[in-house]
C-alpha cells in the first residue's frame, strides 16, 4: 500500500508541472488548468502523508 500512494504522490507532483505546461503551448484552456491543479493539490495532500506514516 505504501508504495502506491508513493507512486500516487510523485505522480501528482509530475501533474502539477504538466498542467501547465499543457496550458502553455495551448492544449488545455486556463480554467481547466486551475480545475486540474487544485484536483491534484488535494489528491497529493491526501496521499503524501499517508505514504509517509504507513
Amino acid at each position: 500500500m505504501r508504495t502506491l500512494l508513493q507512486i500516487i504522490s510523485f505522480s501528482m507532483l509530475v501533474f502539477t508541472v504538466a498542467f501547465p505546461m499543457l496550458y502553455l503551448f495551448d492544449v488545455m484552456g486556463e480554467s481547466t488548468m486551475k480545475g486540474a491543479i487544485l484536483a491534484v493539490t488535494v489528491v497529493w495532500f491526501v496521499a503524501t502523508p499517508r505514504a509517509l506514516n504507513n
